[in-house]
């Protein structure tokens, strides 16, 4: 097993609050104490600290005392805003400043983002005390996905520990799948892993506990019975497992990323082909109009070959680079002229069957074709 870690165990009069915060988690007090490697679990354990034990007066307590320490500027707009707008994840995280935890950029962000959107709407109020003109009203700066899915994934993690609780008071339902409750809340693959992280941290310290028996650890959980230390680790690695197997169905359950179809013009970006010939007064299509077409003829002015280019694809025609795609390589094929103006004047005028027709009459043998464009070779005709 892994040493075992050094722990403060709080001395507290009150026995109920000890082993609730055995499954909360403790408040760190002393953060110059902390290890780099702890300190994301240190700084979540104090969250749900906060969080459970603790209500919005003392959030607004603590972010006022906040605002003297960092921005006493703005004390008397924050204090103008709104009390429901300072939220428990807001004012822990300052909390934790204010005792000295160094956060990470991200935290710093977070604090000082929503912040500025509290002393912003506080600036309104006292701007506006008699008279708002919803014109007047500031930009309120949205969260980002990042913040949000952080918020969403604390709530099911507090949602989780009330499972815990449920079951250390023998109330939680014996069919209570963590797995379920993920999916009827369509918890986010993110959320599911973050927590599997957390509470595999869990299982390791009540395995600890349960199998060396540490001295620290056995004193911490001294509340609870070893029969329910150990019904509690089988439930946290029933939790792990449960977490685990939800990532695997949202992965198994992702919607494929369609691929969207390039534009007409990126394709043909590259296709270097004869816009004219003076010599069979005759101009090219451009080429933009082959993707998506089913039937194209290109006609080479040097070699007088005649490419009829077919597919029965339901997208039609794509272009990569200079050659034409998706045709079909039985039906597509190419002939060498003998009377090119007869032809080309044939298949300008008539209609698609009776163009090919005329194509195929000629006797000169048919061969298979490509679909390269080339700089002699004319786009004469377009079908969709």
């Amino acid at each position: 097993m892994a040493k075992s870690k050094k722990r403060a165990i709080p001395r507290r009069g009150n026995a109920a609050k000890l082993a609730e915060e055995s499954n909360i988690g403790r408040e760190t007090i002393d953060w110059s104490e902390v290890k780099p490697e702890e300190y994301e679990k240190k700084v979540l354990e104090t969250l749900r600290h906060y969080g459970y034990f603790y209500e919005k007066k003392s959030y607004v307590s603590w972010a006022q005392e906040w605002i003297k320490s960092y921005r006493p500027n703005d004390l008397k707009a924050f204090k103008a805003s709104e009390d429901w707008r300072t939220s428990p994840t807001l004012a822990s995280l300052m909390k934790m400043e204010l005792m000295g935890a160094e956060l990470d950029q991200a935290a710093k962000d977070f604090i000082n983002d929503n912040i500025d959107e509290i002393i912003s709407r506080g600036q309104y109020n006292l701007d506006n005390a008699v008279e708002e003109d919803e014109d007047d009203k500031p930009e309120v700066k949205r969260k980002n996905p990042s913040e949000l899915l952080k918020e969403k994934t604390l709530a099911v993690m507090g949602e989780i520990e009330g499972f815990i609780d449920e079951h250390l008071d023998d109330t939680l339902d014996k069919k209570f799948s963590l797995y379920t409750h993920l999916k009827t809340i369509d918890a986010a693959a993110q959320s599911a892993r973050d927590i599997v992280k957390f509470y595999k941290e869990m299982e390791a310290e009540l395995i600890e506990l349960t199998v060396d028996k540490t001295e620290e650890l056995v004193e911490g959980y001294s509340h609870l019975p070893v029969k329910e230390q150990k019904s509690l680790l089988k439930l946290v690695s029933t939790f792990i497992s449960d977490g685990e197997k939800y990532v695997l169905s949202k992965k198994a359950n992702r919607k494929p990323r369609i691929k969207k179809a390039t534009p007409a013009t990126k394709q043909v970006a590259k296709v270097i082909y004869q816009k004219e010939c003076a010599d069979f007064k005759i101009s090219s299509t451009s080429p933009a109009y082959i993707v998506g077409a089913t039937e194209v003829y290109l006609f080479n002015t040097k070699t007088r070959v005649m490419k009829y280019i077919v597919t029965d694809n339901s997208n039609g025609f794509t272009v990569s680079g200079t050659t034409v795609k998706n045709y079909d390589t039985e039906l597509s094929f190419k002939k060498k002229l003998r009377k090119p103006e007869e032809m080309i004047d044939a298949i300008n005028k008539s209609t698609k069957l009776r163009a090919l027709k005329a194509l195929k009459a000629l006797k000169t043998k048919d061969s298979p074709t490509d679909g390269r464009i080339n700089a002699d070779t004319i786009i004469l005709k377009v079908n969709k």
